[in-house]
């Protein structure tokens, strides 16, 4: 019995040694929302405010200057997600809003799946816009009524008559119950930890889903009209109408991703600090309404520091960023994280000298800045210019981690680390940007058998970049090197080239049925 005693004693002692060493393949991605190249300092000459964190975070890391996402941010959160284009997905237009599916195809592992599996602790917080099905009540009386030989007709089997659930009332139309978990939510994608909200800041319900279920009673529910609201923090704004928690602050949404994230470091560091983490940082920032608070976390005021409320949001950003960077210090994880910060989508304005903007085909829409930092590992101060794009972050992420992804997995995705070290070594020679939906007019495109299909698409190289106009069986083409303000059209001029990449992009893409009328 003694030498059982003393060999237990030795066992946590060995346990509770290793735990104290902190694992160094730690992942924290900020997700900006609607940020340009033109706000980003290091991504443009003159950015409208100074962003003395994220340029600390540029001088100490590497900025990828030719990285793209697509032009909307459903579409980006999935390719980001799944390492694959858009049309890959169970809707290729984006799953902003929940209803009755996954984003993900059935068999299709997200990053998150993949480190989880792997033995990461993972967690995301904020804007989902990754679909998903609201749950479904059945009457008790309908459920003792169904046999075996009626299944098929049975009610209960059915779903409650939803005619009368709309976008503004999902959290207290009658056909859902609330007891149960939201169903496809990031629960069921990979996250042990999540705190998220369907429709970001600007679309209802206005409530949080912790760990898929709903973290308001429905005595707090309340009905927005749209409008401002005051709350201790700033001035929340609603746009658009629905169900919502009574104490919802769009001003605070921010910060809260950010409180969020420090309780689960550390419990992290508590629990298994030996393991590696996955933090995905989901924010809200810059996506109207535009609702600064009225002071930051950390006491730095924020609200009309600037010339207009958007700015005020960038320069929240800029806060966000140094109180991650700070965090990370703090805990003694940051040389030991892979800190990622991108944006999901071209900026509404500030797209630098890019033509376009946010839900356009052009180079504003989809051109969005990525930094990545880890530690001083990584060249600091570099840029890169090689051609990549948001589906590269799976691979990226998967070769950090020494993970080795599956030939059906992220089929669109290279790894970004090749050329961290090597300014010479090439990523990819093409990327694709597919837009179903054109911002302003939300113009769109439906084929012979009503099926959606991409309004227009496009295939660029380092140089050249090929557009085709789907609805209108329209072809164009533009050299970026020279041109990268996209104003001269040159597919006559240079006719063998614009046939190769058209060529190209028929193969790679979704519809590979196209005849152009040459």
């Amino acid at each position: 019995m003694k030498i059982l005693y003393l060999s237990l004693l030795s066992i946590k002692f060995c346990c509770s040694t290793n735990s104290t060493e902190l694992n160094d393949k730690n992942i924290v991605l900020i997700f900006a929302d609607d940020v340009g190249i033109g706000d980003i300092p290091g991504f443009c000459d003159d950015p409208p405010v100074p962003l003395p964190n994220i340029d600390e975070l540029r001088k100490h890391g590497i900025s990828f200057k030719n990285f793209h996402a697509t032009p909307w941010c459903a579409p980006s959160r999935y390719s980001l997600l799944s390492g694959n284009y858009q049309f890959r997905g169970t809707s290729p237009l984006g799953q902003f809003r929940a209803g009755t599916k996954s984003a993900f195809p059935n068999g299709e592992e997200t990053v998150a799946q993949l480190l989880q599996k792997n033995g990461y602790n993972t967690a995301m917080f904020g804007k989902w816009h990754l679909g998903g099905k609201y749950p479904q009540k059945v009457e008790e009386s309908k459920r003792k009524s169904c046999t075996q030989s009626n299944r098929l007709t049975c009610k209960a089997n059915k779903q409650e008559n939803t005619n009368s659930c709309t976008q503004a009332n999902r959290l207290t139309c009658k056909a859902y119950d609330w007891t149960k978990p939201f169903q496809y939510g990031p629960q069921d994608i990979g996250f042990g930890t999540s705190e998220i909200s369907i429709g970001g800041i600007q679309a209802p319900p206005y409530a949080y889903l912790v760990n898929g279920s709903l973290a308001v009673s429905q005595e707090d529910i309340v009905f927005y009209d749209p409008g401002e609201y005051e709350r201790p923090k700033g001035i929340s704004e609603i746009t658009k109408p629905g169900d919502g928690d009574k104490t919802w602050d769009s001003s605070n949404y921010n910060m809260k991703i950010l409180q969020d994230n420090e309780i689960f470091l550390d419990s992290h560091l508590e629990n298994n600090p030996a393991s590696p983490f996955f933090s995905f940082l989901s924010l809200g920032a810059i996506h109207g309404p535009a609702t600064p608070p009225d002071i930051f976390i950390d006491g730095t005021p924020v609200k009309n520091t600037q010339r207009y409320k958007h700015l005020d949001m960038v320069y929240e950003l800029d806060l966000i960023v140094g109180y991650i960077v700070s965090g990370l210090r703090k805990r003694n994880l940051l040389n030991k994280t892979l800190l990622i910060f991108l944006s999901d989508n071209g900026g509404v304005n500030a797209n630098g000298n890019l033509r376009g903007r946010k839900g356009t085909i052009w180079e504003g829409g989809n051109t969005v800045p990525l930094i990545m930092r880890y530690g001083n590992k990584f060249p600091g101060g570099a840029s890169r210019n090689q051609l990549a794009g948001i589906t590269d972050l799976y691979a990226t992420i998967a070769e950090f981690a020494g993970i080795a992804v599956s030939e059906n997995q992220a089929k669109d995705s290279k790894s970004l680390l090749k050329c961290v070290h090597d300014p010479a070594k090439n990523i990819r020679k093409n990327f694709l940007v597919f837009n179903y939906d054109r911002i302003g007019t939300r113009e769109n495109y439906y084929d012979e058998y009503g099926q959606q299909q991409s309004l227009e698409q496009s295939l660029r190289s380092y140089r050249y970049k090929v557009v085709y106009n789907t609805k209108n069986n329209f072809i164009g083409m533009f050299d970026l090197v020279n041109d990268p303000s996209e104003t001269k059209e040159i597919c006559v001029e240079n006719l063998k080239m614009c046939k190769k990449l058209f060529s190209d992009l028929v193969r790679e893409g979704p519809c590979q049925q196209i005849e152009a009328g040459w």
